[in-house]
């Protein structure tokens, strides 16, 4: 009999915590899959989820799509439309994507027949050491329906998961967010109101301020993901090729402090790589822009007007003015010129800094 009361006990406190588990999951909503909206902020959304869930609802709007990591999050799809008549953007920026991201989103949308008519795609550099998900990172877990999974057992894992520095981190940015990054669900893009009150200030003293733009950063950086890269992009292509998709491919005006955590003969080979597959637009290099730390927020994300510079570039538009030296259009024929060119601007770059 003592027994059996212990093992009613057991059961009865366990019930407790997992449902208790349940429901702070559920009303704090750390990833923002819920939708619950007790805390109204987000601190870290599931963008995989959340922008899938809403162009579920909304396929029909976009016939372009923006594929990048955070970094091209900053670009607002009325930019780019303005330069396609008849075209409908969506920012499908998502935090850390690489060209797995791409594949599996872009097959995904293909599959369900999606209207895409346009691909405007961002290629980090930092994607030379990235590709794939990790299954336990519940902030980029992709959306049940892009792996034909379980949307039920999908909810079941966040509701029952262990997520306390996602939990109380939400909870302080609910009572005291002092850096407020604000997320546009309509259209996917984000911004940052109080950065750029501060940058259109003083950019010096903001520069002053910023960590990534003060420290030293040693080139480790390496192409270790280059066969799954390679065979990833070209699949992407290929893709686009048979849907009738115009490409259209550009790399990342990485930040100078950014660019010196590459391994140089890395970034070059990656560059080849890309070429062999897509001609692209290269915005990469310690160009006029990229060393003007003002232009960005911390040394990983440029700013809305670099965006407009990129986006001119790429459509032509003489209208506005471009460093000369900032976005060269590469291909086969060209790449061994464009890296010449990439060398010396290095080298130029290194006797300044030294």
């Amino acid at each position: 009999m003592v027994i059996k009361k212990w093992i009613k006990l057991f059961f009865l406190i366990s019930s407790i915590i997992y449902f208790s588990v349940f429901l702070v999951n559920y009303i704090i909503d750390p990833f923002g899959v819920f939708n619950s909206k007790f805390f109204e902020k987000e601190f870290q959304e599931n963008e995989r989820f959340i922008k899938v869930d809403f162009l579920e609802k909304n396929r029909n709007k976009f016939n372009g799509l923006m594929f990048g990591s955070s970094r091209i999050g900053t670009t607002p799809p009325s930019l780019i439309e303005s330069y396609i008549p008849n075209s409908k953007f969506y920012n499908f920026t998502l935090s850390s994507a690489n060209f797995y991201d791409y594949e599996k989103h872009l097959a995904y949308f293909i599959k369900e027949k999606y209207p895409i008519k346009y691909l405007y795609l961002q290629i980090d550099i930092e994607n030379m050491i990235r590709y794939g998900a990790v299954e336990s990172d519940y902030l980029r877990k992709p959306h049940p329906y892009v792996n034909n999974k379980s949307l039920f057992n999908y909810y079941l894992s966040y509701l029952g998961g262990f997520f306390p520095s996602n939990i109380i981190g939400k909870i302080r940015k609910n009572i005291n967010d002092l850096n407020p990054t604000v997320s546009i669900l309509e259209t996917g893009n984000w911004y940052k109101p109080i950065k750029d009150k501060a940058l259109a200030e003083s950019c010096e003293e903001y520069i002053k301020s910023e960590p990534t733009f003060n420290t030293k950063y040693n080139r480790t950086i390496d192409y270790s993901q280059r066969n799954k890269n390679i065979e990833a992009l070209k699949r992407i292509k290929k893709m686009t090729d048979i849907n009738g998709i115009s490409l259209i491919v550009f790399t990342t005006p990485h930040n100078k402090n950014m660019m010196d955590k590459f391994i140089i003969k890395d970034y070059f080979l990656f560059l080849r790589d890309i070429a062999s597959i897509t001609s692209y637009y290269d915005f990469s290099g310690y160009n006029s822009v990229t060393v003007n730390n003002c232009n960005y927020y911390e040394f990983s994300h440029y700013h809305k007007e670099i965006s407009k510079l990129i986006s001119a570039k790429i459509f032509n538009d003489q209208s506005i003015i471009i460093p000369s030296d900032f976005g060269h259009f590469v291909n086969k024929e060209n790449i061994d010129l464009h890296i010449d060119m990439l060398k010396h601007q290095i080298e130029s770059y290194l006797i300044k800094e030294n």
